[in-house]
């Protein structure tokens, strides 16, 4: 019964991306290698590079100083009519699609927070539009209108744009006559969109929050992975994120990557034992039950807050404002008014963090629970209250690199394993 109220107001963060030029060809030149050493296996592999750290730390931050300028002069808003999402500066992996025939080519963000496919139009008339690859429908032979509005609303302005028609090609699969956003206006991205680099957002959520129209009709586009299960190109309904252990070494080295997205099944090399299920609570968002969340012993989750979202969009650990104050306290940090960032410094011993999901102990270590920013260390953890919309916590990047995670789409259930190479499957 929140599902309706979430899809208008839950602050959904997203995330930034880094893309240099010099990378471009040592993913598409892997992208192809991977796609045709993977096609006998019957897995689909989509490798995912990872924005420099020292970046992500510097766009984040500025990120979040103008969001907090634009809240103090405006206050929230919330339009009645669309998504409201936040700006995606908390994430750092991404990969290649393509749209079209022939191909135009894309980075996005692979998110299981949202469920639209949207690029940037070649009729985007924003300025943080300007040096972004756009899709020109007038350059695709298998180019179908649509012409749906699109509309999110970001907490600094909307993002809007018509919905199109065309041949979907992602990780070497070819999806034909998928529904995806163009944007023409992506003022309401805002700073993130510009700073960040990144060309769009591939949501992996459920089908029943893709929206299109306005005021926002839900369910009204399959999202690819949907189609790709309806359509039997996958072996299996799911779909895994590893992101654990691969280095980020383009172009330097060809035979490593930060992680890598598997469709249709699972890879049996990237963890470690078995992997354990947890049942959704809602198959909306990727949303499940812990039953705690724990530092030094310390329960910081209540009998009403503890449903949590598991989110590829994000780098953080999100929690309920007062929950994540007293987290930082016992873990020694100290907040920085300017932007809600907590910092800790770099040689502290901080405890792990022990997350139980379905009677298991998922400990996060402290060493992947920050990120140096010079003499100090930032830590991937921030506060938002998003009770009201039946969500308590964010389960981001920072607990699936050490946890490999399986997003079992047909059987409506998440699965978790120790990630080989995360600092845990040394022991």
């Amino acid at each position: 019964h929140h599902q309706h109220c979430a899809l208008r107001t839950v602050q959904h963060p997203p995330c930034i991306l880094c893309l240099r030029a010099s990378t471009t060809m040592a993913l598409k030149s892997l992208t192809l290698a991977t796609t045709l050493a993977s096609a006998a296996a019957g897995l689909t592999r989509v490798p995912m590079l990872k924005r420099d750290d020292a970046e992500f730390v510097t766009s984040r931050r500025a990120s979040l100083m103008h969001a907090k300028a634009l809240a103090a002069s405006a206050g929230a808003s919330d339009s009645g009519g669309s998504i409201t999402v936040n700006n995606f500066e908390n994430a750092q992996y991404y990969g290649e699609i393509s749209l079209g025939t022939p191909a135009q080519t894309f980075e996005v963000i692979f998110d299981t927070g949202s469920a639209n496919l949207w690029i940037p139009s070649s009729d985007c008339v924003s300025t943080n539009c300007v040096g972004k690859p756009k899709y020109d429908s007038s350059k695709s032979s298998t180019y179908v209108a649509n012409d749906t509005v699109f509309d999110i609303e970001y907490g600094s302005g909307s993002c809007t744009g018509y919905l199109s028609n065309d041949l979907l090609t992602w990780g070497g699969i070819e999806l034909e006559g998928q529904t995806f956003s163009q944007i023409t206006n992506a003022s309401g991205m805002g700073v993130a969109f510009v700073v960040g680099k990144f060309d769009g957002i591939l949501g992996l959520a459920f089908n029943e929050i893709a929206v299109c129209d306005y005021p926002y009709v839900m369910d009204c586009v399959p999202t690819p992975f949907s189609r790709m299960i309806s359509n039997g190109l996958v072996d299996e309904g799911k779909f895994a994120f590893y992101l654990g252990g691969l280095q980020p070494c383009f172009p330097e080295c060809m035979d490593g990557y930060a992680g890598e997205l598997t469709l249709g099944g699972t890879d049996p090399d990237h963890y470690v034992g078995e992997l354990n299920y947890v049942p959704l609570t809602s198959a909306s968002y990727w949303q499940i039950e812990i039953d705690s969340f724990a530092v030094d012993g310390t329960d910081f989750s209540t009998a009403d807050s503890r449903q949590a979202i598991v989110d590829s969009g994000t780098s953080m650990l999100v929690g309920p404002t007062a929950a994540i104050a007293d987290i930082a306290t016992a873990l020694g940090a100290h907040e920085i008014s300017a932007t809600g960032e907590y910092v800790v410094g770099c040689n502290a011993d901080l405890p792990t963090i022990d997350i139980t999901i379905g009677g298991i102990e998922y400990s996060i270590d402290a060493n992947n629970l920050v990120l140096p920013d010079g003499p100090i260390c930032i830590l991937l953890m921030l506060g938002m209250d998003l009770h009201p919309e039946g969500i308590d916590w964010i389960l981001g990047d920072v607990f699936m690199r050490q946890y490999y995670t399986v997003f079992d789409y047909e059987n409506e259930q998440i699965g978790f394993a120790t990630a080989t190479n995360s600092s845990s499957s040394k022991a």
